[in-house]
């Protein structure tokens, strides 16, 4: 595989468903929704913020839903892994509240769900997150006649972070690595050595020896969490012609209007 190095020009929830069955095998949707999906809250020390929910259901039947606060985190391919709220070093467990927790939604209507977080007075500034999930429990009956429990999860994510909290991304290496079938692609390897997360897009543009545009390019936004390191590839345009290129990199920080951007020069055929 060869590998050619960056040359440095400066430097610098979707709402998400969960679904659980207990002895059926076919797939049933939540009847209720959420919004938002996401909250960002930047806090003092021990002061209070609060924010609003909307259930909604759509459905035909009325909804039992109670609001629970789970911690949770991402695994190597940036899935989110739940847990039970207190397992985590940065969960929520003490610091929010619901009101209502445990409410009826009649179908067609909506239900506002108001939580209140009390940020810590004392300790290491870090940031807080964790997800509420709505939760629905029933009992269906198959055609056998068999019963199983059913729940049903749709929930918002909850990050609080702190005024002066330690950021810090570190893009350690951006380069153009060749397969063996002869395609090049993007490989990044990046890291958050701060203490809240980070949020970025990738986008960049592919220029050739006459300077001339070939292709540009720009993906989803993607997190990268506290402590985190992650190597990223992407694809470049298939049957390149042979000859030099730069690949003009950059990531763009939401929410905090940065960016920071390489130049990678690389040869396409002998």
């Amino acid at each position: 595989m060869r590998q050619f190095l960056a040359q440095p020009k400066f430097k610098i929830l979707i709402p998400v468903l969960l679904i659980f069955i207990i002895g059926l095998t076919n797939i049933i949707q939540a009847s209720t929704t959420v919004d938002p999906s996401r909250f960002l809250f930047v806090a003092k020390p021990g002061s209070r913020v609060t924010g609003t929910i909307k259930v909604t259901n759509p459905s035909a039947q009325t909804a039992e839903v109670s609001a629970t606060i789970y911690d949770w985190t991402l695994n190597n391919a940036d899935r989110m892994i739940t847990s039970e709220v207190g397992t985590r070093k940065e969960s929520l467990k003490g610091l929010i509240k619901f009101n209502p927790q445990n409410f009826k939604v009649a179908p067609g209507e909506s239900q506002i769900v108001r939580f209140t977080l009390t940020a810590p007075k004392e300790g290491e500034l870090f940031e807080r997150r964790g997800i509420v999930f709505f939760e629905e429990k029933s009992i269906i009956q198959n055609p056998d006649g068999m019963g199983a429990n059913l729940i049903t999860q749709v929930g918002s994510t909850i990050y609080l972070a702190f005024e002066g909290m330690r950021m810090a991304f570190n893009l350690i290496d951006a380069r153009v690595e060749e397969d063996s079938d002869g395609k090049c692609q993007g490989v990044l390897r990046i890291a958050n050595q701060g203490v809240g997360h980070v949020r970025y897009r990738i986008s960049y543009k592919l220029i050739n020896e006459k300077k001339a545009l070939i292709h540009e390019n720009q993906f989803s936004e993607k997190v990268i969490l506290p402590q985190f390191e992650r190597k990223i590839s992407f694809p470049l345009p298939d049957k390149l012609a042979p000859g030099k290129y730069n690949l003009l990199l950059k990531l763009s920080f939401l929410g905090a209007n940065k960016s920071t951007s390489r130049t990678i020069s690389f040869t396409v055929g002998n």
